[in-house]
This record gives C-alpha cells, sequence and structure tokens, in this order.
C-alpha cells in the first residue's frame, strides 16, 4: 500500500476554476467513450516519468463541494473519498490503483487509503496518448461505478457493472463531484497539483455533474518551472457520459 496516499453547449457542468482557462458545454464528446464512464486526460510539461513519480487524479465524492487539495497529509486526508494513482516504483501504468479514503470500524488512526481491486475491463490507462515526444500525456477511462466504493462499515455497496450500467448515487448530492489533480515523488510528498500554487494549493476549484454529458478542457498557466517537470502539470481534460 501506498505509504499515505497522497498524500479528485449539450448540458452544463458545474465548473468553477480558480486558475486557468475552463470550458464547458462546447465540442461535447460524451459520445466517445461508454454510458457510465469518465475519461482524464492528464498533461504536463515533460513526458510523463511512471517510474519516479506517482500521479494522482483525486475525487471527493460525498457531495460536500468541498475540494482535495495537496497536503492531505497535514490536514487528515480532508474531503478525499477515492484516488487512482498512476505509476511508482514498478513503473505500472496500463493498470491503475485505485484507493478509498475512510476511517476504518474500530480504528483510532483517522483517515486512511485503502486499495480497491481494479479489473483491467473497469478502468485502464493509455500512456503517452497524445503522441507526443516533447510533452506528457495519459488518459485514464473508467467505470464510475468503482468510486461507490466499499462502506467503510465493512460490507459492498453496489458492485461495479460489466455492462456499464450506472448504479444510483447513496444521496441525490452524491452525483457532484469535486476532482483535483496532484503529483507526487515516490515517497508522496506533493510536487504540483492544478492550482496556482502548486503543491501547497488550496485554490483550484472544480465540480462535475455525473449526471450530465460534457467535456471539460482546463489549461494551467505556466508562472514557474519545476525541477521535474514531468511531474509539472500543464492541464487536464474530462469528458463524462451518464
Amino acid at each position: 500500500m501506498l505509504r499515505w496516499c497522497g498524500l479528485a453547449v449539450v448540458t452544463i457542468a458545474m465548473v468553477l476554476a480558480a486558475c486557468g482557462r475552463q470550458v464547458t458545454g462546447l465540442g461535447v464528446n460524451a459520445n466517445s467513450i461508454q454510458a457510465g464512464k469518465m475519461l482524464i486526460r492528464v498533461r504536463t510539461v515533460l513526458p510523463q516519468d511512471y517510474t519516479n513519480v506517482h500521479y494522482f487524479i483525486v475525487f471527493n465524492t460525498t457531495g460536500n463541494g468541498q475540494m482535495p487539495y495537496p497536503q492531505a497529509a497535514l490536514t487528515g486526508f480532508a474531503n478525499y473519498s477515492f484516488a487512482f494513482v498512476i505509476g511508482g516504483p514498478t513503473g505500472l501504468v496500463s493498470q491503475p490503483q485505485l484507493f478509498q479514503y475512510f476511517q476504518a470500524t474500530g480504528s483510532s488512526s483517522g483517515i486512511q487509503p485503502f486499495p480497491i481491486p481494479v479489473l483491467l475491463q473497469l478502468a485502464n490507462v493509455v500512456p503517452n496518448s497524445s503522441g507526443s515526444s516533447t510533452s506528457g500525456e495519459f488518459t485514464l477511462t473508467f467505470d464510475r461505478n468503482l468510486l461507490f466504493g466499499i462502506n467503510p462499515g465493512g460490507s459492498p455497496t453496489p458492485s461495479p457493472s460489466s455492462s456499464g450500467a450506472v448504479a444510483p448515487p447513496t444521496t441525490a448530492a452524491q452525483h457532484i463531484w469535486n476532482i483535483n489533480i496532484i503529483t507526487t515523488d515516490l515517497n508522496n510528498i506533493p510536487i504540483d497539483s492544478m492550482g496556482l500554487g502548486g503543491n501547497r494549493d488550496t485554490s483550484f476549484q472544480l465540480a462535475v455533474d455525473t449526471t450530465q454529458a460534457v467535456d471539460i478542457p482546463q489549461t494551467k498557466p505556466q508562472i514557474t518551472s519545476l525541477t521535474n517537470q514531468a511531474a509539472q502539470l500543464t492541464g487536464f481534460e474530462i469528458i463524462n457520459a451518464p
């Protein structure tokens, strides 16, 4: 297990961006993926270094409207529900790791990450999806049912569907997901995030209504140049098919 894991005009997505450029309702391409799935493209200055960098896609699916931010170890994983993690010491790429964050029953250690086994047909990564040799991009596609996760009481909630059907959220509010992208070193020390504050940012805002068909591109201005540009984020694109 990772030591602390990090430390998430057709229809309208609820999107608030504190930095960069954000576009909604233009060129919606939800038909490019199956119903019940989400696609996320992550871009960096240089091609990704999957051996020495963890690429986190972090989700808050509670519906409280709060963002998961980079310094999660200092905030007790506040607003962390799930995270896909791509890369690590083995350089594993095509099969992403998935973690759910909760306090185990009977535990006093607070919120912790727990791994969730993921079948290849339910989540996969295409490395170098842009085909560029000078910049980085990978594409994660996954069944949203994976993020219903495991009940912290220990019993499973609805299982991921092989047909792609979407199980109803636990509450009406939970179809709004807050998502952030964070890079870390192999000790899970944050290097960068989508906000202008980088590894200490608490300004970035992104909320996606998963009941809507949306295509959300975002570009992050390059204010500074990080030492490890394979971990320096330049933007993302999120496509959701309800």
